[in-house]
């Protein structure tokens, strides 16, 4: 058996280097355990869950995966809390649902209720420019909590070769 070791690959002049489709170029995550409490019927901002992520191709996709920790306090029986992911701003473009998001918890009774909302989408920004996302978070009434007791939200961007 051998062993190949390198420094570096690079491209003879005038010759650009390409990985095939499928291949990751670059990973961003934005990561946060700071509490964040809602009772905006409207999707806000989680700010520490934003993130930019510069494509080098114009064929590239970025892959996002969600995962946001949700809290509905005891009597707020009837109450969704969800999440969703926006290029741009929380005023920018929805990827998931527009009313729920990516998926939300739910509460059925008077007792609390805690729950992950976790999703994946594939985005196609069709440029080379930096794009920006965002993860919102909403209730439909009563208030909601997201990271409560310092539990962990990512999101996290993958620039997947075109």
């Amino acid at each position: 058996m051998s062993t190949l070791e390198v420094k570096a690959i690079q491209a003879p002049t005038g010759y650009d280097l390409q990985m095939p489709a499928g291949h990751i170029l670059q990973v961003v995550t934005a990561t946060t355990t700071t509490e964040v409490t809602t009772t905006s019927t409207s999707f806000v901002a989680i700010n520490d869950l934003t993130l930019s992520i510069t494509p080098s191709s114009t064929s590239s996709k970025i892959f996002l995966v969600l995962t946001v920790p949700h809290y509905l306090g005891a009597g707020s029986s009837g109450y969704h809390a969800s999440s969703n992911i926006f290029r741009g701003s929380v005023s920018g473009t929805s990827l998931g649902n527009a009313n729920w998001g990516f998926g939300s918890v739910f509460v059925t009774n008077s007792s609390a209720v805690v729950g992950n909302v976790s999703g994946n989408y594939l985005d196609s920004p069709n440029t080379t420019s930096a794009q920006t996302y965002t993860v919102g978070f909403r209730v439909n009434g009563g208030t909601g909590y997201a990271m409560i007791n310092n539990q962990r939200g990512t999101l996290t961007a993958m620039e997947v070769a075109g």
